[in-house]
C-alpha cells in the first residue's frame, strides 16, 4: 500500500507539474499574441499617420500650386492690362495728332478757298 501511495503522489506531482507547465505555456502564448497584436496595431497606427501626412502634404502642395498659378495669372493679366493701356494711349495720341493734322489741312483749304474767292 505504501508503494501505491508513493506512486499516486508521484503521479499527482507529475500531473500538477504538467498542468503548471501547460498554464505557463498558455500564458506565454497569450502574452506573445498580445505583443504581436500591439505591434500590429502600432504599425497600423504609424502607417495611418504616415498616410495622413502624405495626404496633407499633397493637399498643401496642391494649394501652393494653385496659389502660384493664381499669382502668375495675376501678373500675366497685369501685364496684358498695362499693354492694353499703352496701346490705348498710343492710339489716342495718334488720333489726336490726325485730328490736328486734319484741322490744319481744313484751315489751309479754307484760307486757300477764301483767297481764291477774293480775287
Amino acid at each position: 500500500m505504501g508503494m501505491l501511495l508513493l506512486l499516486q503522489k508521484d503521479s499527482d506531482r507529475r500531473l500538477q507539474s504538467e498542468e503548471r507547465r501547460r498554464r505557463e505555456d498558455r500564458k506565454e502564448r497569450i502574452e506573445a499574441e498580445k505583443r504581436e497584436r500591439a505591434e500590429r496595431e502600432q504599425t497600423r497606427r504609424e502607417e495611418a499617420e504616415a498616410e495622413t501626412r502624405r495626404r496633407q502634404d499633397a493637399a498643401e502642395a496642391t494649394l501652393q500650386l494653385r496659389e502660384d498659378m493664381r499669382r502668375e495669372d495675376a501678373v500675366r493679366q497685369a501685364a496684358l492690362d498695362s499693354e492694353r493701356e499703352e496701346n490705348k494711349r498710343r492710339y489716342e495720341e495718334r488720333l489726336a495728332f490726325n485730328r490736328e493734322e486734319a484741322r490744319q489741312r481744313h484751315e489751309q483749304m479754307m484760307m486757300l478757298l477764301s483767297s481764291l474767292q477774293k480775287k
